[in-house]
């Protein structure tokens, strides 16, 4: 890296190729270290690039369209660009580096969100096919549990129709019963003839079959009640409503049946007393063939009352097992409502568990939308951080070297004052012009200022003294103007002649301009002289010293190199 500037041939001579410039494998190291060469190419370095070149091709095409008149003005031009960029948002123009790499990032963040809504769709999709799959399972059990709901209520029909039946039986089995009873009170009142006869009956009377007939009336009761209230009560009656009113049939029917108990035992009883008293009233005129035939009358009630116990345990066993089936029926369906209500509970819960996973896809959408926010400003922050590291860095290192390299021109600028100093002529011939008795160049550098100074001192005056004397020739004219026309007069505007005053002032202005002719002559002589006196240019060296300082110091560059050479 050279002292004055960044750039060094191995960037600059590819950036003049990109440009389309043969440099014909020539060094420009020379020009970096010029300070008058080095601010144009590095002007040029970091503001030109292909898009200012043209290419023959390209440069053919602009003669073409420079002769047809076609070439827009900037203006045109600027309004055509900016047209452009209203059309096509975001466009990138050529040369536009930061745009283009504003576009590159766009596109690398528009394709992670492509990548994200294809992953977004792929998780959409298999969600969708499970809650068909969802929606299939749930139909089908559905259908099952409708199926099951129509199944229990035809069961429910059908088991109500079996209890109508039933309490139908039941009701005709109290009726036969009741008339069996009431037959055997006729026969116990019948049998106040026979005192033997009367003693068997109450020996070997039915009355376990009684006690059977009360035990299976009151199974039928209240299978009876139960079916009945089961019935009555609709499908939205409460547990707790249906064991109160089976509890209240239950007491309705024991008290029922301990009345019945109560009035088949004190009619019984009441019949076997009577019986007793005619048999005791009537003991002593038996006649042996009413005894007989009483016997044959209580043997015939025995068989039939024996036959209508086997009929009634058969009734019995029937209504046993209608009650067992009818009581796993009712076992069955509570069973399928429960099942059908945990099943529907289960699909509330279900229900409600797919919106609360919707609710947190949503949510978990969002969280991940302001992460992948968050994660691009992160990157972003982190971009501009490495960015500004970089340039830091950067930064850091140009001014080491920029250090380092007026470091070096401080060391170099001391040896060449140094140099200058014993073996400069020049700088001798500026000190002794100058009439600087030390050879000191910073003597020399104090003088020049001051000589600087004077000079501009010296040209303030020179406009002051040149306007003063506008003003005072202005003045002067216009106090001539009666004496310019009063020489200058007639026709021929040719000065007077009769007139003494004006021949006097003639004849000096005569000689004034014969002296002033006479000093520009002697002025070129001495110039001539001078110049040709002045064998080592000091004259031309000290007029650039006060016209053009670049030109003298192109000059004393040139010196120089041929002293060091």
């Amino acid at each position: 890296m050279n002292g004055l500037n960044e750039i060094s041939d191995e960037d600059f001579v590819p950036f003049l190729d990109s440009l389309g410039v043969d440099t014909y494998k020539k060094s420009f190291e020379w020009m970096f270290n010029d300070r008058d060469f080095a601010g144009v190419l590095h002007w040029l370095h970091n503001n030109l690039d292909h898009n200012n070149a043209l290419s023959p091709r390209e440069e053919c095409r602009y003669k073409e369209l420079e002769k047809k008149g076609l070439l827009l003005s900037p203006e045109d031009l600027e309004a055509s660009i900016k047209g452009i960029q209203e059309q096509y948002e975001g466009i990138c123009l050529p040369g536009d580096k930061e745009g283009k790499e504003d576009v590159e990032l766009d596109i690398k963040m528009l394709q992670e969100r492509y990548h994200m809504l294809q992953k977004q769709e792929t998780m959409l999709s298999d969600l969708k096919r499970q809650n068909e799959l969802t929606k299939s399972e749930l139909s089908v059990e559905i259908s099952k549990l409708n199926s099951l709901h129509l199944q229990c209520k035809d069961d429910e029909s059908a088991a109500a129709e079996e209890c109508l039946a039933l309490a139908q039986e039941v009701e005709a089995s109290t009726n036969e019963v009741i008339d069996v009873i009431a037959d055997s009170l006729e026969v116990y009142s019948n049998c106040h003839c026979d005192k033997d006869n009367a003693n068997k009956f109450f020996t070997f009377g039915p009355f376990e079959t009684y006690r059977q007939s009360q035990a299976l009336f009151r199974s039928h009761f209240d299978l009876y009640t139960s079916q009945k209230f089961a019935k009555r009560d609709d499908d939205s009656s409460s547990d707790d409503k249906q064991r109160s009113a089976l509890a209240e049939a239950k007491i309705l029917e024991k008290r029922l049946s301990d009345a019945m108990y109560a009035y088949i035992k004190s009619k019984a009883e009441l019949s076997g007393e009577q019986a007793k008293v005619a048999l005791v009233a009537n003991y002593k005129d038996v006649h042996p063939s009413q005894v007989t035939s009483c016997l044959l009358e209580a043997q015939s009630a025995v068989d039939l009352l024996e036959q209508e116990e086997a009929i009634m345990y058969q009734q019995l066993q029937n209504a046993v097992r209608q009650l067992v089936d009818s009581r796993t029926t009712l076992v069955a369906e509570t069973a399928a409502c429960c099942d059908l209500a945990v099943r529907q509970q289960i699909h509330a819960d279900l229900s409600h568990l797919l919106e609360t996973t919707h609710r947190a896809l949503c949510l978990d959408r969002i969280v991940y939308r302001g992460l992948r926010h968050e994660l691009r400003s992160v990157e972003e922050f982190l971009q501009l951080a490495a960015h500004l590291r970089q340039y830091a860095e950067a930064d850091a290192s140009a001014v080491i070297s920029r250090i380092d390299s007026m470091t070096e021109i401080c060391t170099e600028q001391n040896s060449c004052e140094l140099r200058l100093q014993s073996t400069d002529m020049l700088a001798q011939a500026l000190l002794h012009i100058l009439g600087v008795p030390s050879g000191d160049p910073g003597m020399l550098l104090k003088q020049f200022q001051e000589t600087q100074q004077r000079v501009k001192e010296l040209k303030g005056s020179v406009d002051d003294a040149y306007s003063r004397k506008e003003s005072a020739v202005v003045e002067l004219k216009h106090s001539t103007e009666s004496l310019r026309t009063y020489i200058w007069s007639g026709c021929t505007r040719q000065p007077s002649g009769w007139d003494i005053t004006v021949a006097s002032l003639a004849h000096t202005l005569t000689q004034h301009m014969n002296a002033v002719d006479k000093k520009v002559l002697d002025a070129s002589h001495l110039f001539t002289s001078v110049k040709n006196g002045d064998k080592q240019c000091l004259r031309k060296l000290w007029q650039w010293f006060l016209t053009d300082p670049a030109r003298l110091l192109h000059a004393l560059k040139n010196a120089n190199c041929k002293i060091y050479s």
